[in-house]
């Protein structure tokens, strides 16, 4: 009998998580979770803890999360299966195949058109500041928040057309003072992890038991409770 799956993704990789359903040809019952709830990670994992108790008719629920500021430890389910992806963030999710990402991450800032569309994103906190307090202080104000960064770098993911961002994205590195860069990214552990082609970095948490730091250890092989591949 051929298991019924839902899919909890982050509106913040719908266009990404799309792309991967297209390229497999693979398409499951989805619920895409507010991107805002990223703010406040307390709130997100009560509101994930609500859909994952609200769908327990499911054989199995595959969290489309990283250890998004912990905000997936101690989810549970009582008699749905959960899988998530043993990644830090929507970042790795992109960047999984990217040398050097780990010392990149502390003088970058990330973005894709998922970022820049959100209502706490970049480019909003820029257009309320220039309405706060006009265009010069807006772009000193900008400046000294992110002095510790060297670069804005835009994820090419192949799933939206970047040629309609870019300007934008260019335009805010310039205002931050920063040097203005794109790379290249996919899809391809977004596709494992739908397609159930699992390997190491997927981990599946059985029924009854919590959501763990240990499970987003690559090296992480039995953890507590039986929660294992």
């Amino acid at each position: 009998m051929k298991e019924s799956i839902l899919l909890i993704a982050c509106g913040m990789i719908q266009d990404e998580m799309s792309l991967a359903m297209k390229n497999t040809g693979i398409n499951y019952d989805t619920i895409w979770m507010s991107a805002e709830l990223h703010n406040n990670p307390d709130f997100l994992k009560l509101e994930l803890q609500k859909e994952i108790d609200n769908h327990q008719e499911y054989d199995l629920i595959l969290l489309a999360y990283g250890n998004c500021g912990k905000a997936l430890i101690g989810l549970r389910s009582e008699h749905t299966k959960l899988a998530l992806l043993r990644s830090e963030d929507c970042i790795h999710m992109l960047l999984h195949n990217k040398k050097g990402l780990k010392s990149t991450r502390g003088e970058t800032y990330f973005i894709t058109k998922g970022w820049m569309l959100g209502r706490k994103s970049l480019k909003e906190e820029y257009h309320y500041a220039i309405n706060k307090y006009g265009p010069k202080r807006a772009e000193m104000i900008m400046e000294i928040m992110f002095k510790n960064y060297k670069s804005l770098m835009m994820i090419d993911t192949g799933a939206y057309d970047l040629e309609e961002w870019i300007h934008c994205a260019r335009h805010l590195s310039q205002v931050l003072k920063l040097d203005f860069v794109i790379t290249q990214g996919d899809v391809d552990l977004l596709e494992m992890f739908i397609s159930l082609n699992w390997d190491h970095r997927v981990v599946v948490i059985s029924p009854g038991c919590e959501i763990t730091m240990d499970d987003f250890g690559v090296e992480c092989l039995v953890a507590s409770c039986a929660n294992m591949l």
